[in-house]
């Protein structure tokens, strides 16, 4: 089973999921894992400070490219 949101922001993590009689419980997302969607995952060792930092840049819309570096 797949939720989606389109057209806002949203949290785009994979995250466990269980379907009691009780409804649906959503886990927390999975996180420094890749390959999960194909069934293979493994740890990835990932720099905070480093990727928080791409992200606003990206978010920004800031690139090595605007920088000219």
């Amino acid at each position: 089973m797949s939720l989606k949101m389109r057209g806002s922001w949203h949290d785009k993590g994979i995250r466990e999921y269980s379907i009691s009689t009780q409804g649906p419980e959503i886990k927390a997302s999975f996180r420094n894992l890749e390959g999960i969607i194909s069934g293979s995952p493994t740890r990835v060792v990932i720099n905070e400070k480093s990727e928080l930092s791409r992200i606003a840049q990206k978010v920004q819309g800031i690139t090595t490219e605007n920088l000219g570096i």
